[in-house]
């Protein structure tokens, strides 16, 4: 009986949040048009920078979540650089909004800039789309993130290039990511384009995003989400991508193997 009430109550809140967000969204849509269409470089500037930490900070308090950051926090540095994020869940998006008031672009898959309302916005505001599966369109995504680090932005990347949770058998898997594993091996642009731009890495470890919320369940459960700000690499002490790629994936890994103890 106590099982099923709670299921209940999660399913309740899981709807609440759902209408929230919603409910927000358009709410903010008349400002975020005016900002990315009528401000010109300026207004997309600060729907990202601004608009999408104070919305991922309210939606964060409306499904009843708190963060715990431990680790190099707040980000002290506004100086472009690459935040490399491990990825279990939509919710991933919406917390490393609520961590970063700076410049910055997402690299997002391409399928997300074709969603309603959302991806318009995405893809006026700047934000960076990639085919996976496409060559051409994985060096576009290249040359366009450096270009945006030249102008002063930041890159948020999600390395692993998707998820794959337990029981997760629907979502496209172009890159062969195994069920239910800790940390997916890491995609090596990150890693190049760090080296050639001389920028650092910043590793940000989200240890517990996938049990507020699964693509799987589709609930939204509150309570507190453990994230870990990892000390930043420089690019400039490596010559080999592919070792930057293992020193930062080994990093993230040991810190998510240490939350489990």
């Amino acid at each position: 009986m106590f099982l099923v009430a709670k299921n209940f109550l999660i399913y309740l809140w899981s709807l609440w949040s759902l209408v929230i967000t919603i409910s927000l969204f358009f709410l903010l849509l008349p400002f975020n048009v005016l900002l990315i269409f009528c401000l010109g470089n300026l207004g997309k500037e600060i729907f990202v920078r601004y608009t999408s930490y104070l919305v991922g900070n309210v939606l964060i308090f409306l499904f009843g979540m708190y963060k715990r950051v431990t680790g190099f926090y707040p980000l002290s540095s506004s100086k472009p650089c690459i935040y490399v994020v491990n990825h279990k869940s939509y919710l991933d998006v919406v917390i490393v909004a609520s961590l970063i008031p700076y410049k910055i672009k997402y690299l997002g898959k391409s399928e997300v800039f074709n969603w309603p309302l959302f991806g318009f916005l995405a893809k006026h505001s700047g934000q960076i789309p990639v085919q996976r599966k496409n060559k051409e369109s994985r060096q576009k995504g290249y040359e366009l993130m450096k270009e945006a680090i030249n102008n002063g932005y930041s890159i948020i990347l999600f390395p692993e290039g998707g998820w794959r949770n337990k029981g997760d058998h629907r979502s496209e898997n172009p890159y062969g990511l195994v069920e239910d594993t800790l940390l997916q091996e890491f995609r090596n642009g990150a890693f190049r384009l760090a080296i050639e731009t001389q920028v650092s890495i910043i590793p940000i470890v989200l240890l517990n995003a996938q049990k507020r919320f699964s693509d799987l369940t589709m609930r939204i459960v509150p309570g507190i989400i453990k994230i870990h700000i990892c000390k930043a690499l420089d690019s400039r002490f490596f010559k080999d991508s592919l070792d930057l790629n293992h020193t930062c994936h080994a990093l993230m890994l040991e810190k998510l193997k240490q939350d489990m103890l």
